[in-house]
């Protein structure tokens, strides 16, 4: 089962988040058709993603990532929020590239570009903040967003495992944030356990939970835990929403498609899900639209 956790390193100002995604990431692959560098790619997105949420103030807070690359898949997107909700798809669901070194080509499949952050807290205006991609392979992307954007020195690791037959069997990562200054020993002893971690998939294999995998990470320090959540996959669209984009279309583009007379329909990037809108159900919402003009 997915679970995510969050602490606090005894007497310091470093923070930690760990997650087990496996459910969550292998629920995206079914529902895009993910290949399995997709898989890989976006699955490493939507977890950090849930990481990133984890140390949200509210649930309605929320941020948003986009990887836009000159890579295959083109684009990836992830949302989470502050409870832990998540969701995200791929612009080329079924992009690939041969493996390198006996290992999906996640950085091959994104390719150069920019990853950019949008974050929703209750303010009037979104934050956002935009960093060159260091390697396409996400982690190391987010890590460098961290220290760049936000001045926040930060470890990022990201896995995910996809079986021969395309499903995701390990999935999960975590975040460590040093949001003060630290005494040297201690920045050297964590970064002296992280050098000897396994890999993220091998901990989720083998069974680890996130609390496990963060006092591995911190080389056992004390640690007190400040909460617990389930990341999950939720997607908030409606046919509400679905009727929002058509009245956004403007009243032209609605006498257009009336004009066609075979209806219209709205899909959901996020979750695939088809909204339908029959001829007379166009004609009523124009109807109202300059009627409220």
């Amino acid at each position: 089962m997915d679970s995510m956790v969050s602490v606090v390193v005894q007497g310091e100002d470093i923070y930690g988040v760990a997650a087990m995604t496996t459910t969550l990431v292998e629920h995206a692959r079914r529902l895009h058709g993910t290949s399995p560098t997709v898989a890989a790619a976006l699955g490493r997105l939507l977890t950090g993603a849930a990481l990133m949420g984890a140390w949200l103030k509210e649930p309605t807070h929320r941020v948003a990532l986009q990887v836009n690359g000159r890579g295959p898949v083109h684009r990836l997107v992830a949302e989470s929020d502050g409870a832990g909700r998540v969701r995200g798809y791929a612009d080329v669901p079924t992009a690939d590239m041969p493996s390198r070194h006996g290992k999906l080509n996640v950085g091959g499949v994104v390719g150069q570009g920019i990853l950019h952050v949008v974050k929703e807290v209750g303010g009037e205006l979104p934050t956002t903040g935009a960093v060159p991609l260091v390697s396409g392979e996400i982690a190391e992307d987010l890590a460098a967003y961290f220290v760049h954007s936000e001045q926040i020195p930060s470890a990022v690791s990201l896995g995910v495992f996809v079986r021969p037959d395309h499903v995701v069997t390990a999935a999960g990562g975590f975040l460590i944030q040093f949001h003060a200054t630290v005494a040297e020993d201690v920045v050297d002893h964590i970064e002296q356990s992280l050098a000897q971690m396994p890999a993220v998939t091998t901990m989720v294999q083998e069974g680890y939970d996130p609390q496990e995998m963060l006092q591995h990470a911190f080389g056992g320090l004390p640690l007190e835990v400040v909460r617990q959540t389930t990341p999950v996959w939720f997607c908030q669209c409606s046919r509400a929403r679905a009727v929002r984009a058509l009245i956004a279309m403007g009243e032209q583009e609605l006498h257009q498609l009336i004009a066609q007379r075979e209806g219209s329909q709205v899909c959901c990037e996020y979750c695939n899900t088809e909204y339908r809108f029959r001829h007379q159900d166009l004609e009523a919402l124009l109807a109202e639209i300059m009627h409220n003009a």
